[in-house]
């Protein structure tokens, strides 16, 4: 296993807890819009980029592609921890939801997104000095 930098170590670890934390957030989108397709998109400081998505969402040949009929719903720029956090829906499916849906889809995502940025940006050996935060839906 070769060393990774205190940064990339950093960006990996962060990745693998947003990876980990909100599959469940994107399970609980599907199930509220069954639907709709939804994606997270992170791209890290140093350049790397990932994606999760639900099951109903378009996977790209190739990450660097992005998710081929995704819609930017919500997006933060310049987080602590990622360069940025996108989520998107199915522009497919999207197009047909009432607008009382894609406001509380928007909701969801901003929720997502805050949360992301927030869990993420704990840095690392903090343990008992941080407060737990569950992430256990996307509320709305």
């Amino acid at each position: 296993m070769t060393d990774l930098n205190p940064s990339a170590a950093a960006e990996q670890e962060a990745v693998f807890f947003a990876r980990e934390s909100f599959l469940g957030e994107l399970k609980t989108l599907n199930r509220d819009h069954p639907n709709t397709g939804f994606g997270i998109s992170l791209r890290t400081h140093s350049g790397e980029h990932y994606l999760l998505a639900n099951a109903r969402m378009p996977l790209p040949a190739a990450k660097s592609e992005g998710f081929p009929t995704g819609r930017r719903v919500a997006c933060l720029e310049n987080g602590d921890s990622f360069s940025s956090i996108e989520v998107l829906a199915d522009s497919k499916s999207y197009e047909t939801i009432s607008p009382r849906a894609e406001a509380e889809i928007l909701g969801n995502a901003l929720d997502l997104i805050a949360r992301i940025d927030t869990l993420t940006s704990i840095p690392a050996g903090c343990g008992s000095n941080v407060p737990q935060i569950a992430a256990t839906g996307t509320g709305g």
